[in-house]
């Protein structure tokens, strides 16, 4: 990540200076900026050359000429350094990725992926030098649309544990961000082993279980005192979740544990349940739900629908003026 710096009397932007050439006594050098004025829409830009002596700020000669005349080398490199730093400091940009045209093809590809259609398009941008962070923001909010498509699409097929299991792997994201990475490590001990460990943005060690999004199976068929009753399925996953709770706190103190997980600090943790479809419910089941998780301790139940609107109204909404015909390639 390039700089753009600011000389002392703030009246200048300016990028680090270049090497044009370097000889056995003396090297060449530019320094390109920009000009602040204080009317607006006035641009004005500046470029120092200087030969110096070697390991030295000193000019080569006591009396420089204003005028510096640049063999065929430093000729082209003063155009290649012009050519990456002056589309940044013309758009105003605080902070620019700088690319080599060796390392376009590769980068190239994986915008690719992104289905985006006017590839020679996305190539001159990479070749330019030219990436910026609002780019990179629109890259990776088009790639969370294309996640959440594939997540709503998938809930209407029927996906095995292990599929989802293996989706939220490569999405983590959508567990929320009260989580900084999942942890290699899933063996709690012999016996228990939690779908993820992961570590919270506090730094301490949680769970995540996730269940098949089986449509009808939250509740049980039949009501009780007029009331919804979690279904087996759903009271044997909630009793996972609070062994791996009572087993993970067990190995708070286990120097083996705690090496596996990282070092990461056990105090409490909490579960993260994903299980069910919420889309068809009613008010009474839509309430039963709210009364069920306050009663829960250290355990959140999320449904698929639940996970699937959290992260359409947080994801969507923030950028929903980006588009992939927004982007400059």
């Amino acid at each position: 990540m390039k700089e753009v710096n600011k000389a002392k009397n703030g009246k200048i932007e300016y990028v680090d200076s270049i090497t044009l050439k370097s000889g056995p006594r003396a090297y060449s050098e530019a320094i390109f900026g920009k000009v602040i004025h204080n009317t607006p829409g006035v641009q004005d830009f500046t470029l120092k050359i200087g030969r110096y002596k070697k390991n030295s700020k000193i000019p080569e000669v006591s009396e420089p000429k204003s005028e510096l005349t640049l063999d065929n080398e430093e000729f082209c490199k003063l155009i290649e350094y012009l050519e990456a730093n002056y589309g940044p400091l013309k758009l105003g940009e605080g902070k620019y990725l700088e690319i080599q045209q060796s390392s376009a093809l590769p980068i190239l590809k994986q915008i690719q992926k992104l289905n985006i259609p006017d590839e020679r398009q996305a190539l001159d941008l990479i070749e330019s030098g030219l990436l910026t962070d609002n780019i990179q923001t629109a890259v990776n909010t088009i790639k969370r649309k294309k996640a959440i498509k594939d997540f709503e699409e998938n809930l209407s097929q029927n996906r095995s544990e292990s599929f989802w299991q293996e989706w939220f792997s490569k999405n983590k994201w959508v567990l929320g961000s009260e989580y900084l990475q999942i942890i290699d490590e899933r063996h709690i001990n012999v016996d228990n082993i939690a779908d993820y460990l992961m570590e919270a943005f506090d730094g301490f060690v949680d769970i995540v279980e996730i269940k098949k999004p089986n449509v009808d199976n939250f509740w049980q068929d039949t009501l009780d005192h007029n009331n919804y009753i979690p279904s087996s399925a759903l009271t044997k996953a909630i009793v996972q979740c609070q062994n791996y709770i009572y087993e993970i706190e067990r190995q708070s103190n286990s120097i083996d544990f705690l090496e596996r997980v990282n070092n990461k600090k056990v105090i409490k943790p909490r579960c993260l349940l994903v299980f069910g479809r919420s889309n068809l419910w009613n008010e009474l089941q839509r309430k039963a739900y709210r009364i069920l998780n306050s009663s829960l301790n250290q355990i959140t139940i999320l449904t698929y629908d639940h996970l699937l609107e959290r992260i359409k109204n947080f994801y969507l909404e923030e950028n929903e003026n980006i588009e992939v015909n927004d982007l400059p390639f």
